[in-house]
């Protein structure tokens, strides 16, 4: 806890006087003492975030560690928060983001993507249930398993509309060849990138990935066509 007080310390006194000031009115709406503690923990929590002692998208082991409460009181505050700032268009580009770099599961056919944030995980099943894929119960705390299919129709929900033809265009050029629809080149390419990185380990992976899928998701084609190129020209093991 004193890791929070140092750090308020180092921070710019008018922007704390600004944000107290905020959570008093709060506070004292529709009269002192009225809020409850739990909706009081929340929106200290919210005020924090803003001042910058926790980052917009903070680790739940970092709350139960700062904070010193148990891994569900951390989880709900970092709900909470989320539920009340959070618009869909910021929780999609964050969970473009997660899309860039997928963990490769080596059971069953799956893709694994890690989220640390519960309401992102309620607007991913939200997600799903949108685009038919409904949710198997294998969403563990932060990892959450998908099959391939689920994962390719994640993906492409999230390509831009105008760069789809040319994405799929682009994995044709450079060597897609068993099925050459859209979601077919993306499963194409997603079973040679997990391979690809089979034998990495640590961060190496996910730089790997996110700097392959990172230009498919963003429509960035002659980037996507550079990294792409030699992976489709190497030998490959047939996954289908």
């Amino acid at each position: 806890m004193s890791e929070i007080i140092n750090r308020l310390d180092e921070l710019d006194s008018e922007n704390v006087k600004k944000v107290f000031k905020e959570l008093l009115m709060d506070y004292l709406n529709p009269a002192f003492g009225s809020i409850s503690k739990r909706d009081f923990d929340i929106l200290l929590f919210i005020k924090l975030k803003k001042l910058g002692i926790f980052s917009k998208n903070p680790e739940i082991y970092e709350i139960v560690s700062e904070l010193k409460v148990t891994r569900a009181k951390a989880r709900n505050l970092l709900y909470e928060s989320k539920l009340r700032l959070t618009s869909k268009v910021e929780l999609d580009q964050e969970l473009i983001e997660i899309l860039k770099t997928p963990i490769f599961l080596k059971d069953n056919d799956k893709i694994g993507i890690e989220i640390d944030n519960p309401f992102l995980i309620d607007h991913l099943r939200a997600k799903l249930k949108q685009i038919n894929h409904i949710t198997d119960g294998s969403f563990s705390a932060e990892l959450v398993r998908l099959t391939t299919n689920a994962f390719v129709s994640l993906f492409e929900s999230y390509l831009p509309e105008e760069s789809k033809d040319e994405i799929r265009q682009a994995f044709i050029d450079i060597g897609a060849e068993t099925d050459t629809s859209l979601k077919g080149v993306l499963k194409g390419a997603f079973k040679k990138l997990g391979s690809k990185v089979a034998d990495e380990a640590g961060g190496q992976v996910a730089e790997s990935i996110g700097e392959y899928l990172g230009p498919v998701i963003s429509g960035s084609i002659d980037l996507m066509k550079a990294k792409f190129t030699s992976l489709f020209a190497e030998e490959t093991v047939d996954l289908h």
